[in-house]
């Protein structure tokens, strides 16, 4: 792509997204406007909106730009927005420290929220966070409920929308992936992001019980909410890559990334997000690419479907590591349990690690015995989970 080419791409990028971040407030302000307190609506939209107001477009960097950069501190909190062709260079060039955003190409497949909603009509039961309730006796869990409620529930908020009725939005979790090759096509084949799907247990043996927030689950999934539904600032757990890929409807992505562990640790001391936030808009047929660690809040401009993957990156298994071990003493930095299977998979690739295997790319020797350390630590934990 010429450098012409990348400057319309970027150009492009910050007039549309600033066209959605005032949008993204115009919509959370008027739910504000008709939401009874206590509802996970009036709770979470209000420290939302705050977060959006003190936050900027930011100019993104192109992949020359980037390109030319060596990974530093201050780069790990730039946004790259890019094509296809340069995101593939970006990570030919090794496991990016920044946030990536892909624009649509021609290759890539869609599936609609009609289509979708066809799929989870054969599933028994669906977790929904419903924005109505109020937080203050429910909580902020999900409840479980027959697939057929979820879905007329889901279609009959879309109608009323429609006709211009205020809606309380609606958040599916836990919905596994199910759409063909979610992996993005510049990610695919890259064995040393395939150890997490990679490592398994040898002969089908367990000896932990697999959960639905599990690893093996988490490496491909769909994310599915009304209009108006937001997601308080959280990591992903075990320190993972995440892309989102958005099938259909709009989406803005408030990041804060580059932080660490010192960084979350103050974030979660504070109760305050950090100034400087990024929103990212995540247009139809774009694709995100969160790195490790990354403090982010999704909001749901228009009705939405997103199709995820999650990935470990062989070189990075002592940060994996450090900051499993910090959501252990910490458990409320992610929003998701701690996985039983990472026990398995760790021990897995550790002991590949510990042999010399050359099959992937490992961090420094000199890391090694922390990380096992680490893992101990993670097994007590776990031990101690089970008791309770």
């Amino acid at each position: 792509m010429s450098s012409n080419s990348m400057a319309d791409l970027v150009g492009e990028y910050v007039r549309v997204a600033q066209k959605y971040h005032g949008k993204a407030i115009s919509v959370l302000r008027k739910q504000l406007e008709y939401s009874e307190t206590n509802t996970r609506t009036r709770e979470d939209v209000t420290q939302i909106v705050e977060m959006l107001e003190k936050c900027t477009i930011q100019k993104p960097l192109t992949a020359r730009e980037v390109l030319r950069l060596r990974p530093s501190g201050s780069l790990s909190k730039k946004l790259v927005v890019c094509s296809e062709d340069d995101a593939r260079k970006i990570f030919d060039k090794g496991p990016p420290c920044f946030p990536v955003l892909v624009v649509e190409s021609s290759t890539q497949q869609h599936i609609s929220i009609d289509w979708f909603l066809g799929i989870l009509e054969t599933r028994a039961s669906l977790d929904v966070h419903d924005f109505g309730k109020n937080i203050k006796k429910k909580g902020r869990v999900a409840v479980r409920v027959p697939s057929s409620s979820a879905i007329d529930m889901f279609k009959s908020r879309q109608e009323m929308q429609r006709k211009g009725s205020q809606i309380y939005p609606l958040n599916f979790l836990n919905l596994n992936g199910i759409k063909d090759n979610a992996v993005p096509g510049f990610l695919a084949n890259r064995k040393d992001f395939k150890i997490l799907e990679l490592s398994r247990e040898e002969n089908g043996k367990r000896e932990y019980r697999t959960e639905s927030t599990d690893l093996d689950e988490s490496t491909s999934f769909h994310l599915l909410a009304s209009q108006g539904a937001v997601h308080l600032p959280h990591v992903d757990h075990h320190y993972v890559y995440t892309t989102i890929f958005n099938e259909e409807g709009h989406k803005l992505w408030l990041m804060w990334p580059g932080l660490g562990i010192d960084g979350l640790q103050t974030w979660r001391e504070t109760g305050q997000v950090p100034d400087g936030g990024i929103p990212v808009y995540i247009a139809p047929g774009y694709t995100l690419i969160q790195p490790p660690g990354t403090l982010h809040a999704p909001i749901t401009v228009s009705d939405c479907l997103m199709t995820g993957t999650m990935h470990w990156h062989s070189s990075q298994l002592h940060n994996i590591l450090r900051y499993t071990k910090a959501e252990i003493e910490d458990p409320e930095i992610t929003n998701e349990s701690f996985s039983r299977q990472f026990i398995e998979k760790m021990t897995i690739i550790l002991a590949l690690w510990r042999r010399g295997s050359k099959a992937y790319t490992w961090p420094p020797d000199e890391h090694l015995n922390e990380c096992l350390e680490i893992l101990e630590v993670s097994k007590r934990y776990v031990q101690l989970m089970k008791g309770r």
